[in-house]
């Protein structure tokens, strides 16, 4: 049912009349044209309470987590959000929960920057939340592209998206305060925007890390017909709590990293020879760049030569789906 879901997606992409002018392809982060002397993304993101909203959070939790799915899009193709419109659904018994929705979304402008130009409430069998985004580019925003010697950093270290999961999956909430802060209300980085706009031409590709971040790699490859070998040790890659969280649960690091999804952190994808300039801009910003990997001209994706097992975020089941290797 997931592969005729994603066919279904192709064909309706394939037949959408779009703009002569776009930027990004159909399967990109964002749609993006140049408008003047500048340049525009959209992006329109949401979920269903029923499949995104962790029983430790609240409802004005998932206002606020439903503006940063469409804004971390927007900050991967190296833009900023401007305008915002919102739509609202609950079901007939929650309508007192429209306010608590909303005031999250307010929360989230007001951190982000930005306008909320448009709102739209409506009522029926879920609680839902649907946030259209404009936002404006000083460079010509980056598609999810990637050649091989290009090198593969990461803004910053990942895995409390793992851990929600994992302690979910198993009947639980996450023990730790930052863990279960970074579910409910996950913050993307915009500051990375303006580091791709100065570095502009350091940047070949990226795309945002809100599936998981084995399918971020697959998707790179597959638009790109390169592969990918991961040479860091996870240990560099995930955050200490996603260490300790590993080691206690006896859980193999490598699949911490790979089933991390919901981070709203953009994979960037550097030129050769501007890797230490891109870390360097990161690090100024706070972030902790990590070079992960390196593309290559073959299509396998490993990790220090061993294939990669796939981790898929499966939207029928709302369940992430594992395979042994590719």
């Amino acid at each position: 049912m997931q592969s005729r879901l994603g066919e279904s997606i192709k064909k309706l992409a394939r037949r959408a009349r779009r703009h002569p002018g776009s930027l990004l392809a159909w399967f990109d982060d964002a749609g993006a044209i140049k408008l003047g002397d500048g340049y525009i993304v959209v992006k329109v993101d949401g979920f269903a309470a029923s499949r995104a909203l962790y029983p430790w959070c609240s409802f004005r939790d998932f206002g606020f987590r439903g503006v940063t799915a469409a804004v971390s899009d927007i900050v991967a193709k190296g833009c900023r959000p401007y305008v915002y419109a919102v739509s609202i659904g609950v079901k007939p018994e929650h309508v007192d929960l429209v306010e608590d929705i909303f005031r999250g979304v307010e929360e989230a402008v007001d951190f982000y920057g930005g306008y909320v130009e448009n709102m739209d409430t409506n009522v029926g069998y879920d609680d839902w939340i649907d946030v259209f985004v404009v936002g404006e580019c000083g460079t010509q925003p980056v598609q999810r592209f990637s050649k091989p010697l290009d090198t593969l950093v990461l803004p910053r270290r990942i895995g409390f998206s793992a851990i929600g999961y994992m302690e979910y999956s198993r009947g639980r909430a996450p023990i730790h305060e930052d863990v279960r802060e970074f579910t409910c209300r996950p913050r993307a980085c915009v500051e990375v925007a303006d580091v791709i706009e100065e570095c502009r031409t350091c940047i070949e590709g990226s795309i945002d890390i809100s599936d998981t971040f084995a399918e971020a790699l697959q998707q790179l490859s597959d638009v790109s017909n390169t592969g990918f070998y991961i040479f860091q040790d996870p240990s560099n890659i995930l955050h200490y709590l996603a260490l300790d969280y590993a080691a206690r649960e006896k859980i193999d690091r490598a699949d911490l990293v790979l089933m991390s999804s919901e981070e709203y952190i953009p994979l960037l994808v550097v030129r050769p020879g501007y890797e230490k300039a891109v870390a360097s801009m990161l690090r100024s910003i706070g972030l902790e760049a990590i070079p992960i990997g390196v593309a290559t001209i073959h299509r396998d994706i490993t990790w220090m030569g061993r294939p990669i097992p796939s981790a898929l975020w499966d939207y029928i089941s709302g369940r992430i789906t594992k395979s042994s290797s590719q």
